[in-house]
């Protein structure tokens, strides 16, 4: 028995998959919906994603500081990109970045 005729047909299937499922796994951008929450792990910490007719906001949450990948301390900042205005508090469990985006084409 040759191998090479089912390893093709092997190929052909698991490109086939390949493709099926990461095109089902892009469905909330393809609806075109400005309102969307996306909540997934990154390690030990949880990241809750959400955005809301041009707000953005993103929030880690990392048990007693492990697994962070921001700089110590508590502090906050605040500054504009481009029509957007950025506020970033951070803790030592907490990251909260909310994006408020208001313009001509936020509206």
């Amino acid at each position: 028995m040759k191998v090479g005729p089912l390893l093709g047909m092997f190929m052909v299937i698991a490109a086939v998959v390949g493709t099926t499922g990461s095109a089902l796994a892009d469905h909330r951008r393809d609806r075109g919906d400005r309102d969307w929450v996306d909540e997934y792990r990154d390690g030990p910490c949880r990241v809750r994603e959400a955005s809301n007719d041009g707000d953005y906001r993103k929030v880690i949450r990392c048990p007693d500081g492990r697994g962070k990948t921001w700089r110590r301390g508590r502090w906050e900042r605040d500054f504009r990109d481009g029509p957007c205005r950025v506020r970033i508090e951070a803790s030592r469990e907490v990251y909260r970045k909310d994006v408020t985006c208001r313009g001509r084409h936020y509206d």
